[in-house]
C-alpha cells in the first residue's frame, strides 16, 4: 500500500466542480469576487457611489463631483474538513468508478454545510469557524428586509411572497430574481406556479420548478429553521456574494491502521452585499401535534 500516485489536482477539482453543480443556494450568490479564497484573507468587494442627477440648462458649467469609494470586505472565515479511510489509495484510483463515488460521499457533505450557511446568513445566524466552536452568539449580518406571514396557508405564504417582490421592485429592482422556499411551503404554495413551458434541463438542474411572478421558484431544505419559523428567501442574485473552494486535498499513510487517508479543506466567506435586493420571508411552522 502507499499514495506515490495520489493525484491531489484530480481529486480536488472533481469536489470542487461537483460543489458547483450541487448548491443550489449558492448558485443564486454573485461569484465576481472569487479569487485565490486562503482562510483569514479578506477579499475587498469594490463598488462605487451614485452620481447626482443635475438640472442641467446650458448656463452654467457642470459640477464634476468627486465618485466615492463604497467597498466592501467579504471575511474568508469559514472552514469545513473532511476525512475517510481507504483500503489503498492507488489501487481505488485504478477502479474505474471508485474515485469518484470517494469524492461524491465527500462533497454531499461539503455542499450541505455550503448550502446550510447560505440560508442561516439570510436569517442573521451565521458564524465564522471561530465563533461556532467557542459557542459564541456573534452572528455575521443578516436580511435587513423582513416579512412575516401570518400564517402557513397557501394565502398568507402568497401575501408575504408578494410582500416581498413589492419591497425589491419600490427598492428599483426590476428584474427577474429568485424564491428559494422549504419543501412544505412549497408544497402548500406551489399552485400559484407558472410550470416551465417545456422540460428544460438546464433549469431542472438548477432546481427551478416553475416561476411565480417573474421569479424563478426553487424548493430547497437548506433555508434557515427555529423552533418558530421557516426563513425563506427572494432575492436577486446580486444580493449576496459568496466565494470559496477546495484549499487541501491530500492522502497518507494512516498510523494506528493498516490503511490510508484522504482528507480535503474547504474554505469559503460569504456576505449580504445588496440589502435592497433581498427579502427574509419568515413563515410559521405548523403547530405541533
Amino acid at each position: 500500500m502507499s499514495v506515490n500516485h495520489f493525484i491531489q489536482t484530480i481529486w480536488s477539482k472533481k469536489i470542487q466542480d461537483d460543489l458547483e453543480e450541487k448548491c443550489k443556494l449558492v448558485q443564486d450568490c454573485t461569484r465576481d469576487y472569487e479569487g485565490d479564497c486562503k482562510f483569514a484573507q479578506t477579499v475587498k468587494i469594490l463598488a462605487v457611489g451614485d452620481p447626482t442627477i443635475s438640472n442641467y440648462t446650458g448656463k452654467k458649467p457642470l459640477n464634476y463631483e468627486e465618485m466615492s469609494d463604497d467597498s466592501q470586505d467579504l471575511v474568508i472565515d469559514i472552514q469545513k474538513s473532511f476525512s475517510f479511510r481507504v483500503n489503498d489509495v492507488d489501487k481505488a484510483q485504478s477502479v474505474p468508478g471508485l474515485p469518484e463515488k470517494y469524492q461524491q460521499k465527500a462533497m454531499r457533505k461539503l455542499a450541505l454545510a455550503r448550502e446550510k450557511f447560505i440560508g442561516a446568513l439570510v436569517a442573521g445566524k451565521a458564524q465564522s469557524t471561530a465563533d461556532e466552536e467557542a459557542k459564541n452568539t456573534t452572528y455575521k449580518e443578516g436580511a435587513k428586509n423582513v416579512v412575516t406571514a401570518k400564517s402557513n396557508s397557501r394565502a398568507d405564504i402568497k401575501v408575504a411572497i408578494d410582500e416581498a417582490m413589492i419591497i425589491l421592485r419600490e427598492n428599483d429592482f426590476d428584474d427577474s430574481g429568485v424564491v428559494e422556499i422549504d419543501p412544505r411551503s412549497y408544497k402548500t404554495f406551489k399552485d400559484e406556479l407558472i410550470e416551465l413551458k417545456t422540460a428544460n434541463d438546464e433549469l431542472i438542474r438548477r432546481g427551478i420548478v416553475g416561476q411565480y411572478d417573474d421569479y424563478d421558484v426553487k424548493p430547497t431544505n437548506n433555508v434557515y429553521r427555529d423552533t418558530e419559523y421557516v426563513y425563506c428567501i427572494v432575492r436577486s442574485r446580486n444580493a449576496v456574494a459568496f466565494a470559496g473552494q477546495i484549499n487541501e486535498v491530500e492522502a497518507g499513510r494512516m498510523q494506528d491502521y493498516f490503511s490510508d487517508y484522504v482528507r480535503g479543506l474547504d474554505t469559503y466567506g460569504g456576505k449580504i452585499i445588496a440589502h435592497k435586493e433581498i427579502v427574509c420571508v419568515k413563515i410559521p411552522l405548523p403547530a405541533a401535534a
